[in-house]
């Protein structure tokens, strides 16, 4: 495997201020030129950017990772591409050996055939004497009409031999045949970017029944188990190419179980409740897990809970009207409280984080209550301003879909809409041009749960909004277009994604079960 090597010479980096040491880090300020954001350790002593500086080290990292996952998503394709090439090529050499053995075989059935003729004429040249004698004295010719039917039995013996041939090849459907490499030739031409395919819901299963409501269900990152809600309890799952089986139930909270987010780095995860508090869950081995102790400084249900990508940071909203921040440490299965946001009016019911993190967007369950949090030098997350709108419903979902890009989506009865808010000139404002109008139903409430999806590797979003589930696509016009949606039949729809984009997984009232689709290319 190619290792990813730098263009530029790094010990030719320099800070703007030429004092010829060791760059040490760079500022994330993206008004700078390319340039101008490293800094060396003199620099360090008196910089005071009001952006976020980072080791040159830790950039490097950040950056080869991003490219490398490009790069491994290029790569994945331009492999796909050659070995359909290289099938192409087999199936050519493969057509090609057939026409080969079929035009030897023609050519032997000529030859054959010319050589049979040619034998009968030099037999034609003796000839019987009492015969020839007998057809002269009566005035007969039997003997050239016995000539004539021979090369005619010959050629039609020869003729049904060739058509046989022909038939046989014809009629062979194990046989390529030229449309069909046409076919692959024009498929590998044809073929779109991944992130541009059309992309389908396929239901896979709806086998596994809960006749109690299931709240949350979230997946490691590998997609092989999954943990779901029911009741105060959390169930554990197997799954395996759509297919799940339960493995066992979990027991702690004393009521509702409300979210759960799953560990992408090892197998833990963090539960949310009506009880009020927060716990921590480590797996031992494959059939036991521990409960952290309940950790309690919401006054009212937790509601939706995140992590930050190092899972060092957990972010829980609730139904107080705050976001609690806590300290995360997976190994020793606990968590430390640092401190409250507390700005909103309503319940905290959606959460999400930019892709650099020194964003968060929150939204409550009332008019008018977006709320940017910025992260500032110290690390601390604080209140920013609250986003306006044009619109005054309540919604219940928002979620980031690029670093300076969130939708959010109204919850009211009156209006089916997702609204798209970018950053310009450093505040986010809603860019109308870009405002998805959704099915019409005027009898329902959207409900929260079931977060806002962004797969960035598929370039797809998916949301529920009242009774449908949307599949959503940001093309390169930057336009949003719907590749497909399911319409559930009830409102009451909550569940998630692997997190490589292939299976859907969701519990809904209509049904009061699980059900699984895949994500198929079309």
């Amino acid at each position: 495997m190619n290792k990813l090597t730098i263009i530029e010479n790094q010990s030719e980096f320099h800070c703007q201020f030429k004092h010829n040491q060791p760059i040490c880090s760079v500022v994330l300020d993206p008004k700078l030129t390319k340039t101008q954001r490293f800094l060396c350790g003199l620099c360090m002593e008196y910089s005071d950017s009001e952006y976020t500086i980072i080791g040159i080290h830790r950039v490097i990292q950040n950056i080869e990772e991003k490219y490398e996952t490009q790069i491994k998503e290029l790569e994945n394709q331009t492999m796909k591409t050659v070995q359909q090439l290289q099938s192409s090529i087999n199936s050519t050499q493969k057509l090609k050996q057939q026409f080969m053995d079929l035009f030897d075989s023609l050519i032997g059935i000529a030859e054959g055939w010319s050589d049979e003729l040619l034998l009968q004429m030099q037999k034609f040249y003796k000839y019987s004497f009492y015969d020839e004698l007998d057809d002269y004295i009566k005035k007969e010719n039997n003997s050239e009409a016995a000539n004539t039917e021979k090369i005619k039995t010959i050629n039609r013996s020869w003729m049904t031999k060739l058509y046989n041939n022909l038939n046989q090849y014809n009629e062979n459907k194990g046989l390529l045949s030229f449309r069909e490499l046409r076919l692959k030739f024009k498929k590998i031409l044809n073929q779109k970017d991944s992130l541009e395919d059309e992309i389908k819901f396929k239901l896979i299963q709806q086998s596994a029944k809960q006749s109690i409501k299931c709240n949350s269900i979230s997946f490691n990152s590998s997609g092989s188990i999954m943990i779901s809600s029911e009741y105060q309890n959390i169930n554990v799952w197997s799954f395996t190419k759509g297919q799940f089986e339960l493995l066992q139930t979990l027991q702690g909270h004393s009521n509702w179980v409300q979210c759960l987010c799953y560990s992408k780095k090892q197998n833990s995860f963090v539960s949310g409740a009506g009880d009020k508090t927060i716990r921590c869950w480590k797996q031992l081995n494959q059939n036991e897990w521990i409960s952290s102790q309940p950790y309690k400084q919401h006054i009212d249900w937790v509601m939706c809970i995140i992590m930050n990508s190092n899972e060092d940071l957990l972010f829980s909203g609730g139904s107080d009207y705050s976001i609690k921040v806590w300290k995360v440490d997976f190994d020793k299965n606990e968590l430390q409280y640092l401190y409250s946001l507390d700005k909103h009016k309503n319940y905290v019911i959606s959460l999400s984080l930019n892709k650099s993190e020194n964003s968060l967007v929150s939204c409550a369950q009332q008019k008018n209550q977006i709320i940017i949090w910025e992260k500032k030098k110290n690390g601390k997350y604080e209140f920013k301003y609250f986003v306006k709108q044009s619109v005054n419903y309540v919604g219940f979902k928002v979620g980031f879909i690029s670093e300076n890009s969130f939708i959010w989506t109204t919850g009211d009865q009156g209006i089916n809409m997702i609204y798209n808010f970018e950053e310009r000139e450093g505040v986010y404002q809603e860019n109308i041009s870009k405002t998805i109008q959704l099915a019409t139903n005027y009898q329902d409430y959207d409900e929260y749960f079931f977060p806002i999806i962004y797969n960035e590797k598929r370039n797809f979003i998916v949301v529920r909004h009242k009774s449908y589930i949307y599949l959503i696509r940001e093309n390169q016009k930057g336009q949003f277009q719907k590749l497909d949606q399911l319409n559930c039949n009830t409102s009451d729809i909550y569940g998630t994604m692997t997190d490589n984009g292939e299976y859907l997984v969701f519990w809904d009232f209509h049904t009061k079960g699980y059900s699984v689709y895949e994500l198929q290319n079309q």
